[in-house]
């Protein structure tokens, strides 16, 4: 019985969720808690808002926004649900962003953001009292770069600051306290050679000030959580579990009888493995030293397979009942979620629909009258959500789990020996994964975790994040841009591992549209080239890339299309045919097949018109378990590697590489190969004045199934099954039927396990 390939897909993830625990906890919309939406903006170049209110019970909303390519600080006044007044906060028309906003006790706003000015990055902050705007203050004037504060005020008037302070590879965290009007000195809260990201602070009512952070090192994050009482900081504490894991974005929460709530992400699972997105742990600790370590999922939750997969990125907030909120983001949402005692509610979404588009994360306060007020960055806009956390409707489904966290599982990490396998002229094999996204466009994580995913666990040689520049009204912003940038370089360690600025360049399918291309930097200093401004159609990119010495790259093609009338060989020299949508080599590709099928614009489509490019393979992963069923496998991060063929790890090296077409693709497995003819390498053209000479010598990570030579996309020789090849296959070939004229070759690799792999072709002139 012949079964589609979707349907096996679905029977295999109906079972999975039968193995991991039946089906997730069912949706609650936040309408049932009277939840209703104030739209804040009504352009979609607006980002990162942050919510307080005065003791008036005005609303105060701050956020960035980007008008004519310069970014900005704008300050909304919300009285009873309707937007009063608006002011612009940064004096700057340069870089802003990344804005905290608290109101104090004696009723004056203070909004805190991060600017770069003249080539540096300092924070800034003004305050607002009795309607009257505060001159700029400066609080930070280093070398450094201070970046994404956090802000809280005390019982005293005072300001508390927290953020991350960059210098070179190293992330650090400092604070600073303004006592009236008056800033004091940064001074360090975490210094460690490790990174240390992403701070959040809150106050109690003793004034006791708590900071906690994540930090990375390797393959692993932990959370991090430190106190200062009477204006002196004690010891820091991890609160996370000793286990492997992602443990990032803190979030704090202190109710009224002193009890301290620290929730964060994490992939670690209560049996020591690690899953392949995040969801949410919560550690408490009472004034009498009790500590309880919870979780508001089960393990339905924890095992979705839809496009709402996961919960990251927490913000928890106590109401006035006592009860604990928990406030986050799942791929293409946003959750919220009641803990009371030891009983959870469902999960109740906010009301918009769609993929992509939307913030990183939701920023809540409880207000005077008792309600939740949130904002977020939705779809193509900033709202505010009011809620009523005492409503009739509010139910509970199911006990908290107090999570004990076992053994961490050993990561297996099995090196593929290249044994009998060698390059001539010094060359060697280098894989990446140039192709992956985070929550800074459609997807999850950090961009920091991405690049420690691909070093640490997938121990890459070289990694690129490309999220999307403009997808679903959604758009990288300057400072966005720029914090990319700081992340990829400080993750890049010379001849280790290699970090490539890039971007996705977002158009609509084709005809309307130009489909996607990834866009990669030989440094970092460049913009963006933005389809929204820039370069509205492939023939301004190429050439925006020409004069920057830039590249991009067209990928899952033969589902939204390419064109293939405007492939520059040297701007666009390779064409992505693997990743987590599937193989695009041909239409109908075997045994793994694709998404969606435009005839024509499949990889031989290309060849066959006289485009020449090379191959490379990239997950584009989202953070997404079977990339919400249109993927192949669980794991999205294991769907798609690029070789390149270089004489040394360096951005410089694998771009050469690309750019001459010395590159192969995988479907994730490392799998190694060389090809030549006449003695020259893959992606090459040359002449030949006799019957060319073919080299194909690939070394499997499974049992070969085929090899595959290709001349003009049409199997010319079959290597593998009937001769029992094992994991190793080396032939020379003559190919005494090559005709006079011009001709391509590559080959296709097909293990017993489906993995599958392609070299770059190379083209010849056949002369006879």
């Amino acid at each position: 019985m012949n079964c589609p390939k979707r349907l096996l897909m679905a029977l295999l993830i109906f079972s999975l969720k039968t193995v991991f625990g039946g089906e997730p906890t069912p949706f609650r919309s936040i309408s049932e808690l009277d939840g209703t939406d104030l739209r804040l903006t009504h352009h979609p170049f607006a980002e990162y808002p942050d919510i307080c209110q005065d003791k008036t019970g005005d609303i105060f909303i701050v956020y960035s926004e980007m008008v004519e390519g310069k970014e900005r600080i704008i300050l909304k006044k919300v009285h009873d649900f309707i937007v009063t007044d608006s002011l612009q906060i940064s004096d700057s028309s340069g870089i802003e962003g990344f804005p905290r906003i608290v109101c104090n006790r004696s009723g004056a706003i203070w909004i805190v953001w991060a600017g770069k000015r003249d080539g540096n990055w300092n924070l800034y902050a003004r305050n607002l009292t009795n309607g009257d705007l505060s001159p700029e203050m400066m609080l930070t004037n280093d070398p450094e770069i201070d970046l994404h504060p956090t802000i809280v005020g005390d019982a005293q008037n005072n300001i508390w600051i927290a953020w991350e302070r960059v210098k070179g590879i190293d992330f650090d965290i400092y604070g600073m306290k303004i006592a009236g009007d008056q800033p004091g000195k940064p001074f360090a809260i975490a210094e460690t050679e490790g990174k240390e990201f992403r701070p959040a602070l809150t106050v109690d009512a003793k004034n006791v000030v708590y900071a906690a952070w994540d930090l990375q090192k390797l393959e692993n994050y932990e959370i991090f959580l430190r106190k200062c009482v009477n204006g002196k900081w004690q010891t820091t504490r991890s609160v996370s579990p000793e286990a492997n894991g992602k443990n990032i974005a803190p979030s704090l929460t202190i109710d009224s009888k002193g009890k301290l709530t620290v929730a964060w992400h994490s992939n670690l699972l209560q049996d020591g493995k690690l899953d392949y997105n995040s969801w949410i742990f919560m550690k408490s600790f009472d004034p009498n030293g009790a500590t309880r370590f919870f979780t508001p999922a089960n393990e339905g939750d924890r095992q979705k397979f839809g496009e709402d997969q996961g919960f990251e990125f927490p913000n928890i907030l106590t109401d006035k009942q006592g009860k604990l909120w928990l406030l986050g983001r799942p791929s293409q949402n946003f959750f919220v979620q009641c803990i009371q005692s030891d009983q959870v509610s469902p999960i109740y979404r906010f009301d918009i629909e769609g993929w992509g588009g939307r913030g990183q994360d939701v920023r809540a306060i409880v207000g005077q009258d008792g309600k939740i007020y949130s904002v977020r960055r939705d779809l193509r806009a900033i709202y505010l959500n009011r809620f009523d956390p005492a409503s009739k409707n509010l139910t509970f489904i199911q006990k908290v789990t107090t999570v004990s966290i076992k053994s961490p599982i050993p990561t297996d990490r099995k090196e593929e020996s290249s044994v009998g396998f060698t390059l001539q002229d010094g060359y060697q094999i280098y894989f990446g994964d140039i192709h992956q996204h985070s929550a800074l466009s459609d997807g999850m994580g950090t961009p920091d975790e991405c690049y420690t995913r691909s070093r640490f666990d997938m121990q890459h040689d070289f990694a690129a994040l490309t999220d999307h520049e403009w997808f679903t009204q959604n758009y990288i912003l300057p400072s966005e841009w720029e914090w990319i940038k700081i992340v990829g370089q400080s993750f890049s360690d010379d001849s280790v591992f290699t970090t490539i600025p890039a971007y996705e360049w977002t158009t609509g399918r084709v005809p309307k549209g130009f489909g996607h291309k990834n866009v990669y930097f030989s440094s970092w200093n460049k913009p963006i080239f933005s389809c929204r401004f820039d370069a509205t159609n492939t023939a301004d990119l190429v050439d925006l890339l020409k004069q920057n010495q830039a590249i991009a790259i067209p990928h899952h093609i033969g589902w939204i299309g390419t064109d293939w009338e405007r492939m520059d060989s040297v701007v666009i020299p390779v064409s992505e045919i693997a990743s987590t949508h599937g193989v695009f080599e041909y239409m109908g590709n075997e045994p793994i097949s694709h998404r969606g099928g435009i005839p024509g614009s499949f990889i031989q489509d290309g060849l066959a018109r006289g485009n020449r490019f090379g191959f490379v393979g990239g997950t584009d992963g989202h953070g997404l378990k079977w990339h919400h069923g249109i993927g192949t496998k669980y794991s999205e991060w294991a769907s798609g590697l690029t070789g390149v063929i270089a004489n040394e790890n360096s951005r410089e090296a694998i771009l050469d590489a690309i750019k001459h077409r010395r590159v192969y693709a995988t479907t994730g497995a490392r799998i190694r190969l060389n090809f030549q003819i006449n003695g020259c390498m893959m992606g090459e053209s040359i002449v030949s004045t006799g019957n060319p000479e073919i080299q194909i010598d690939v070394l499997g990570t499974a049992k070969i199934h085929y090899v595959v030579l290709l001349r003009d996309n049409q199997p010319i020789l079959t290597i593998g099954k009937d001769f029992d090849e094992g994991r190793g296959v080396r032939r020379t070939f003559i190919d005494e039927t090559a005709t006079a004229g011009e001709h391509f070759y590559y080959i296709r690799v097909i293990q017993e396990d489906n993995e599958m792999a392609w070299s770059s072709p190379v083209w010849v002139e056949v002369r006879k």
